[in-house]
């Protein structure tokens, strides 16, 4: 049985009644997603089997949490923008034609993260972090002339960062030729699946979007390769005053991130071991354990580390 300290999750399925996704909220009947779920008996007590965890909850358990938890919130609160992810792509296709062709649009400085963790009271919360980078980009940029190489980096940079922000996460800071976001809570849970949306509309624009026009211009392609990590960071002030000091998240997980990032397939998304577990049923199915060449990060009770790969392919990719 989990203890109370670990974070639980029920996948539902509707059999009747109405979902409205502007505000997130259901009415009708609600029944565990019997892909998951199944009820069992034991001790002639009944239990909610988890057959994805291996783990029971009983009855009485899950009558509380369902309870208490449809009463307060709706089943999530941080419905995405992007509903339709070839569709998304397609519209950007049009504005990434125009930034190459050297048609960009005046600089503004915004930073939402800055003012985002500012707003946080505690020093320490639970994060999902993502980090994207661009794979071979020393040989990429032997490829190209200097102007050539500048404009690409910045145009993955500045399309990975929309993605972003229509998955409700920020961006913490921009890495050479990638960058690395986070998906705060309260709800935890629920941005492990917009962190795993957000990695998979990223891996469809870049090939089914940027390659795309990059090819017709004749450019190279470019490869990439994602990893997701989830758990508590702190929340720094890093720098100095007078010259330059902003917020930064300091810890194990942003660590990780990039370490789980860096042993990704080419074109990968690659996840850790919490962001498996807080999936939702649908999203859970699409990656497989697996462990690294040369990976040697282990946890406190000195296991692997655990890490899983994305198996499944996004349909028309």
């Amino acid at each position: 049985m989990p203890t109370e300290k670990e974070s639980i999750r029920i996948d539902f399925v509707h059999v009747d009644g109405k979902f409205d996704e502007k505000t997130g909220k259901f009415s009708g009947t609600l029944i565990p997603d019997p892909e998951r779920y199944e009820w069992i008996t034991i001790r002639k007590e009944k239990y909610l089997h988890d057959k994805f965890d291996d783990i029971v909850i009983s009855e009485t358990e899950f009558s509380k949490m369902f309870q208490n938890g449809t009463k307060s919130q709706p089943l999530y609160y941080s419905a995405p923008k992007i509903k339709d992810i070839p569709a998304y792509v397609k519209s950007r296709i049009p504005y990434i034609k125009n930034f190459l062709d050297g048609k960009k649009e005046d600089y503004k400085m915004i930073d939402k993260s800055e003012d985002f963790l500012k707003s946080l009271e505690k020093d320490e919360k639970k994060f999902v972090i993502l980090t994207v980078d661009i794979k071979g980009s020393t040989k990429l940029s032997q490829s190209l002339n200097k102007k050539e190489n500048a404009m690409l980096i910045a145009l993955f940079a500045k399309e990975m960062a929309g993605i972003v922000n229509n998955y409700n996460g920020f961006i913490l800071k921009y890495v050479g030729d990638g960058l690395i976001a986070y998906f705060p809570e309260p709800n935890f849970i629920g941005m492990n699946d917009n962190a795993v949306d957000c990695a998979m509309c990223m891996k469809y624009l870049i090939v089914n979007g940027i390659n795309k026009v990059l090819l017709k211009k004749k450019l190279p392609k470019l490869k990439f390769r994602i990893g997701i990590d989830s758990g508590e960071a702190m929340i720094m002030d890093i720098g100095n005053e007078v010259i330059k000091k902003h917020k930064d998240l300091i810890g194990e997980t942003i660590n990780l991130s990039s370490k789980i990032q860096a042993k990704a397939k080419t074109n990968g998304i690659s996840i850790d071991n919490a962001t498996a577990r807080n999936l939702h049923v649908s999203r859970k199915k699409w990656f497989s354990k697996y462990t690294p060449t040369g990976w040697n990060y282990t946890q406190k009770d000195g296991t692997i580390y655990p890490v899983y790969m994305m198996t499944t392919k996004f349909k028309n990719n």
